[in-house]
């Protein structure tokens, strides 16, 4: 696991952009206002999502189409991959967690840097293994949280700290899962649909092909 060390980052999207403007109108990115520095804990984050070599271990009766032991271990709900991090002396990461570990030190919107790069993270037509791309590798050194899969964060579906955005979705009925994903190549807004603080929320219930999971630990006090 990799060490997040303690301190402020910047969380959320800054309204004043002309892009996060249009977005605004076109993908909801008002629920990630507004922008502002929060303090975090340090806390640990895995290097690499679970895969499927992984997981199995934990239920090794789950039946899966997918048998490339090295590829995330996506098609588990929000629910499962909560169990299994449980089960491995872990947890799910809050989505702010995943969003520090994703932007670094100096706030990237992308964890190669701010402008979009598309063949330096996987938005293609196939989950590639989670060692495959060495240009989606966070600042902290943590593999493909720009593409590849999404993941699941242990965070409810709430508004940001101070916000006035109103949403019906928020309350206790989905759970944010947070980075693009092979998915993502679908939409016509794959750049702004792809940015580290861009909120996505699903039943966590439900399985989803292109969402997977990571672990995080938490620092024990001394």
């Amino acid at each position: 696991m990799v060490l997040i060390p303690e301190g402020n980052f910047s969380l959320g999207l800054n309204p004043q952009s002309d892009l996060l403007q249009f977005m605004s109108d076109k993908t909801s990115s008002l629920n990630a206002q507004p922008e502002q520095e929060y303090f975090l804990k340090a806390f640990y984050m895995d290097r690499f999502e679970v895969t499927y070599e992984e997981f199995i271990k934990f239920k090794p009766n789950a039946q899966y189409k997918v048998r490339q032991v090295n590829l995330p271990a996506s098609g588990v709900s929000g629910y499962e991959a909560e169990a299994y991090c449980l089960w491995a002396g872990k947890r799910l990461p809050t989505e702010f967690e995943w969003e520090k570990a994703a932007r670094g030190g100096d706030n990237r919107l992308f964890v190669w840097g701010n402008d979009f790069e598309k063949g330096t993270a996987n938005f293609g037509k196939q989950v590639l293994p989670v060692n495959s791309l060495e240009g989606d590798v966070s600042a902290y050194g943590i593999w493909g949280m720009n593409g590849n899969v999404s993941e699941w964060t242990s965070s409810w579906y709430q508004p940001y700290p101070d916000s006035k955005h109103e949403d019906v979705n928020y309350g206790k009925k989905f759970k944010v899962t947070r980075g693009g994903s092979i998915n993502k190549r679908k939409h016509g807004f794959m750049k702004e649909f792809t940015m580290i603080p861009h909120r996505n929320l699903l039943p966590p219930n439900m399985r989803f092909w292109d969402t997977g999971f990571r672990c995080a630990k938490s620092v024990e006090s001394t």
